[in-house]
């Protein structure tokens, strides 16, 4: 039998830890929003769990490139941490892994990646990409590791 667990999270922290970008020119960057698959986008994701301080961390990291030579155009990461009431009492020491739900999961990896676009959109405000390059919608799903035989969130 299962020990119930209460959880309860809010948000500690919300900040740009890395950004850059190259000025490529007007010209240029409206050369490749015309031109179709000119331009990729990668989006990584990391995540961090301190059963110390009782946080987990986003971090969600994208590039924008060009496709013909994979050159950074953008760069940037945005770090969501949340304080997490109950995080130790989650922690598994036979599998080294914290038993959390993958509904919760996915709330922070969403509310991160939300977050992570927004800071995005301020850092681009003073340049060339501004209101010409947004992060995309996507399914926070694609943000978490996936699952295989049933594992947990590693520690």
């Amino acid at each position: 039998m299962e020990k119930e667990v209460k959880l309860g999270y809010r948000i500690h922290k919300i900040l740009s830890t890395k950004f850059s970008f190259e000025d490529i020119g007007e010209s240029e960057l409206e050369k490749l929003l015309k031109e179709p698959k000119a331009l990729g986008i990668n989006i990584n994701t990391a995540l961090e769990f301190d059963t110390e301080k009782s946080t987990i961390t986003f971090d969600i990291n994208t590039s924008l490139f060009r496709s013909i030579d994979k050159k950074k155009l953008v760069e940037h990461t945005g770090r969501t941490s949340y304080l997490v009431d109950g995080l130790m009492a989650t922690y598994n020491n036979e599998t080294g892994s914290y038993d959390l739900p993958d509904a919760l999961m996915l709330q922070m990896a969403g509310i991160a990646f939300s977050h992570s676009r927004a800071l995005l959109a301020t850092e681009l405000n003073p340049t060339i990409f501004s209101n010409k390059y947004f992060l995309p919608v996507i399914n926070p799903k694609t943000l978490l590791p996936k699952k295989e035989n049933n594992e947990n969130h590693s520690a």
